[in-house]
């Protein structure tokens, strides 16, 4: 699993990046099931960027422990391509509960790629991490707009 340059980053920042990776890999699996269950067109697009974010992000993540000598863990599934125009199945999970699950899964990248900022040691790995900190952040936004958009808030916000 190692190999002999692990000095590049400190054991901890390793440790993050390969656990995000795993996690990630875990969102990315969940956000397929979720496309197909949902009615929504603009909740599909939002499930969409966020695995689009997710692809992105694994790549510099697994970039990231290749410079350092570490072998990234791999996908336990390969999804299908899936596309805006899939006829999804029986109705077995609804928009709202798709939302919230998303919402959590959006605000855990969030808070992933924050500690990986706080532990990041070069200045590329800074960069990056405000980048994807950014993103995920406005897709948060995205999804709460239209949360309340279509009424799937369960508290009002003012």
């Amino acid at each position: 699993m190692l190999k002999e340059n692990l000095a590049s980053l400190p054991f901890q920042e390793i440790f993050k990046l390969w656990s995000q990776l795993s996690v990630n890999h875990g969102y990315i699996a969940s956000s397929h099931a979720f496309f197909q269950h949902t009615r929504d067109k603009n909740l599909k697009m939002v499930i969409l960027e966020f695995i689009q974010c997710l692809k992105e992000d694994n790549k510099q993540l697994t970039l990231l422990l290749q410079d350092s000598g570490v072998l990234a863990p791999t996908a336990s599934l390969t999804a299908s391509k899936i596309k805006l125009t899939d006829i999804r199945g029986k109705t077995i999970i609804h928009d709202s509960d798709i939302s919230a699950i998303l919402s959590m899964n959006i605000a855990a990248s969030v808070i992933a790629v924050s500690q990986a900022l706080e532990m990041a040691t070069k200045k590329k790995h800074l960069t990056k991490y405000c980048e994807l900190h950014m993103r995920y952040a406005l897709l948060g936004a995205k999804l709460i707009e239209l949360s309340q958009k279509k009424g799937w808030l369960l508290a009002p916000t003012q």
